[in-house]
């Protein structure tokens, strides 16, 4: 006799499980697909984020990696990108921040005379070499790039865009419990290449600098954002697809970066976190959650017909008395009979 699927695949283990009340503080899920998961950023393998920062309303996300310039690093490029990222912070982009999460925003040029000047091509490669004799001590001055910028934007779960789309929770394991807390948002962390887009940068307004001196100072028009344009404009309608990621955009570029602390996973503090806000401490006096739903309703209320689908669910009238002498056949089963019906 064959054995049963129950006995080919029986239960090992069953957990009571447990939905965490909801936090003041937001549960972001990071994800980083571009490194291996058996070597996380973490300070077991000497790459702990050492600067973390956030822009809410914007919804991006960013983090600093420390780099480690003794092996598999080129000095010389990292002191030419460090003195990129100092010259765009000093002239034109205080943040040092490029792409979407600055709302592509250009270059915003400044005096050079009363913010600092550009220098020309011999005296910076000069400058570079002399650091190049003296690594460590630039190093310590800050003025090498020694740092990996990994970023993303914060994909949420709770807006209009993700209705009818699945929730994420994270869980956490206790004896015979399992505690599930829901995300409020993931974000994919990817490498960044802001100091590409400083020295990119910084070239072009090298090559443009003699003609700004030249055509003396530009008398600017009275400055209006595009989000008080579109706003002004659109105040009563739907913005399209297209304005809205202008809004997005402009968001960004006028939000500043909110400073934040990482914890390293191996903390302490990190452990005792988990503990406080992934878990419940007495589970004897939570509520039971219990649902109303039968299985067919469930199925119903999980499942997307088709109309006109020959295989979609369909509801059934419910059952009447009958006449002995008379059967009736529902829908389903005329359909068979017509479909299997000999042809004439």
């Amino acid at each position: 006799m064959a054995p049963t699927k129950d006995e080919e695949d029986p239960v090992i283990a069953e957990y009571d499980v447990f939905l965490t009340p909801a936090l003041e503080e937001q549960i972001l899920l990071l994800q980083y697909p571009n490194r291996p998961r058996n070597r996380p950023y973490n300070s077991e393998y000497g790459a702990t984020p050492h600067d973390m920062r956030i822009k809410p309303n914007a919804g991006f996300v960013e983090l600093d990696v420390k780099l480690n310039t003794n092996h598999n690093f080129n000095k010389y490029m990292g002191l030419k990108w460090g003195d990129a990222t100092a010259t765009s912070k000093q002239l034109h982009n205080a943040s040092g921040t490029y792409g979407p999460a600055a709302g592509l925003a250009p270059a915003k040029a400044r005096n050079a005379r009363r913010d600092g000047t550009l220098k020309d091509p011999a005296q910076r490669e000069l400058d570079l070499e002399n650091d190049l004799q003296s690594f460590k001590e630039a190093e310590r001055e800050h003025r090498v790039h020694e740092a990996q910028t990994l970023g993303g934007q914060i994909i949420r779960h709770d807006n209009e865009l993700a209705s009818g789309k699945p929730h994420y929770f994270v869980g956490a394991f206790q004896r015979d419990k399992l505690f599930l807390t829901k995300i409020d948002g993931t974000v994919q962390m990817r490498p960044t290449f802001h100091h590409l887009d400083a020295e990119d940068e910084r070239a072009r307004l090298a090559a443009s600098r003699a003609q700004a001196d030249a055509a003396g100072p530009k008398q600017e028009q009275g400055a209006q954002s595009l989000l008080q344009k579109l706003k002004e404009n659109k105040e009563q309608k739907e913005l399209s697809l297209e304005e809205r990621l202008k809004l997005v955009l402009s968001a960004a570029e006028m939000e500043k970066w909110i400073r934040m602390e990482y914890v390293d996973d191996e903390d302490q503090r990190a452990y005792d976190k988990f503990e406080e806000a992934l878990k419940i401490a007495n589970t004897d006096t939570v509520p039971h959650l219990r649902s109303q739903l039968d299985n067919d309703a469930f199925l119903d209320a999980i499942g997307l017909p088709r109309d006109g689908s020959p295989t979609r669910r369909r509801k059934r009238a419910p059952r009447r008395k009958q006449d002995p002498e008379h059967v009736d056949i529902s829908d389903e089963d005329a359909d068979e009979e017509i479909g299997g019906a000999p042809a004439g």
